[in-house]
């Protein structure tokens, strides 16, 4: 059988299903493994494991039965019956047993994602940065300091483009008048902030294994940047991640990376695409477990 982890309704999960089921192959979506209804009883040391996953009516699934696991956005525990602070940390913990179980598993997975994307799923640009500039890609320009003369100087060559961007949120402020660099000055009294260009044009990619689906029309340097885009999957170890590229007068940069992919904004071709590669990969006995 194969688990689709995600909520019932997700695109991804419901195309990879119909898709799958139409093969002739058993698949169930699971909201989380380790949360009600579901059961997993788990058993392991340092050389061996084995897991047995049951559902209400008494089904049961062996950890050999499982076929391969798509990872999408595994449900929360219920908040119901919890007070917010022991909520809180039994949440932490089945999601560090989830990803366990998950590294466990000897059968395709996508996505085996790395603790630490596990844990924190928006991560701003530059946390991918030198994965990115180690296979020839290039981010957009970005400084950060706490120094009033360093942020009108970096503002100065970006002109009306430039923006702040705080770490920690995926809002964007543009710079434009004195008023918003006096403000921008009074942050900075108080730590360092983040600048960058405002992203235009923007143009997605998913990368899905060895192969890059465009939302659209293949970008002339496509030959340039799928073998990067392809190499940079590979060394942060995921098969299904989402790159936004946006141009620049020196050539496309990298804008965004999204470990999690919006299905829901690529075109019906490019979803079609998408969904065929993740059942290949799901498929294939020589695929290997990233």
């Amino acid at each position: 059988m194969y688990l689709l982890l995600g909520e019932l309704h997700d695109p991804v999960c419901s195309a990879v299903l119909l898709s799958l089921e139409s093969r002739g192959h058993n698949v169930s979506i699971i909201g989380n493994p380790m949360c009600r209804p579901m059961r997993l009883a788990w058993q392991f040391d340092t050389l061996n494991s084995a897991s047995r996953l049951s559902w209400e009516d008494g089904t049961h699934l062996s950890h050999e039965e499982i076929e391969g696991v798509l990872v999408r956005r595994p449900g929360c525990v219920p908040s119901d019956g919890w007070s917010s602070a022991d909520l809180s940390y039994v949440q932490m913990e089945t999601h560090a047993a989830l990803l366990g179980w998950l590294w466990s598993l000897e059968c395709p997975v996508v996505n085996r994602y790395p603790a630490l994307l596990w844990y924190r799923r928006h991560t701003p640009l530059l946390f991918w940065q030198l994965w990115l500039e180690r296979c020839g890609l290039r981010t957009l320009p970005a400084l950060i300091s706490n120094v009033e003369q360093e942020a009108r100087a970096f503002g100065a060559v970006l002109g009306d483009q430039t923006v702040y961007a705080p770490l920690t949120a995926a809002a964007r402020y543009r710079l434009g008048c004195d008023n918003d660099w006096n403000k921008l000055s009074i942050l900075q009294t108080v730590g360092p902030v983040h600048l960058t260009l405002a992203s235009m044009d923007l143009r997605s990619a998913c990368v899905v294994g060895s192969r890059v689906v465009w939302d659209g029309n293949t970008p002339p340097d496509a030959e340039v940047l799928e073998p990067a885009f392809t190499h940079f999957s590979a060394l942060v170890g995921l098969t299904f991640v989402e790159i936004f590229t946006s141009p620049a007068v020196d050539g496309t940069r990298v804008a965004a990376v999204n470990p999690y992919p919006c299905f829901e904004d690529f075109g019906q071709a490019a979803q079609y695409e998408i969904v065929a590669e993740l059942v290949r990969l799901l498929t294939a006995d020589s695929v290997p477990c990233k």
